[in-house]
């Protein structure tokens, strides 16, 4: 499956996500072992929105869908009024992975993402129903954090950020048996990656993804993710 690099650019430049996102700052640091998701000024869930639950640190397992698993890594030090931004972008990449290996019928991203990010998580799905394909495996989301505040439309939302390592993922048949030609980027170094998400509250002050980009390798973001 082939990942598209090009917003490696953009991180490198110090921009943020498309034109959702505004203004440009220095490219993002990344401490795997212990990055915290840190809130950034005006993130309150405002008149009227109670404060998201607290998610406290360590590793949730989640399974998304026959065969797969996705172990996500919350760092301490997450503020409750953007605990639903980081809840939401993990939720969307667990239901990206249902969405592979019931081939399609599991939509539940649908709920997770604005109509702008769905094209991101179709582009994946299809690469695997595409050619009769499944996964098996475990993947891996860490280093989560906020990384600032941007416009979406005539709403505010934030940046989120984190590495993801599918080395763990094994592409199948759909009688989940591994194929012989495992696809490059279930291998290091294509296999470890930073991905971001633009992420808002909706009408009814609900978090939703606006859009997603990602950096692979050999993007420095990206390298600043291996561990």
């Amino acid at each position: 499956m082939r990942r598209d690099v090009r917003f490696a650019a953009a991180v490198l430049a110090g921009g943020l996500i498309a034109a959702a996102c505004a203004p440009a700052h220095p490219e993002p640091r990344f401490e795997p072992a212990g990055a915290l998701a840190t809130a950034v000024g005006e993130t309150s869930p405002g008149p009227g929105r109670p404060t998201e639950s607290p998610i406290g640190p360590g590793t949730e397992r989640v399974a998304a869908g026959d065969g797969v698993r996705v172990e996500i890594e919350w760092p301490a030090g997450i503020d409750p009024h953007v605990a639903g931004a980081l809840r939401t972008y993990a939720e969307s990449y667990t239901a990206m992975w249902r969405a592979v290996t019931s081939g399609g019928r599991d939509r539940s991203y649908l709920q997770k993402v604005e109509e702008s990010a769905v094209g991101d998580i179709a582009t994946r799905l299809n690469a695997f129903r595409d050619r009769g394909r499944s996964a098996r495996g475990v993947a891996r989301l860490y280093a989560l954090r906020i990384d600032s505040e941007v416009t979406i439309g005539d709403r505010m939302g934030v940046l989120v950020l984190g590495c993801v390592d599918e080395s763990g993922i094994r592409m199948t048949d759909l009688a989940g048996q591994p194929i012989a030609d495992q696809p490059g980027w279930t291998r290091p170094p294509l296999s470890t990656y930073l991905w971001a998400g633009s992420i808002g509250r909706d009408e009814h002050g609900v978090w939703r993804v606006r859009l997603f980009r990602l950096a692979t390798y050999p993007a420095a973001s990206a390298k600043r993710c291996v561990r």
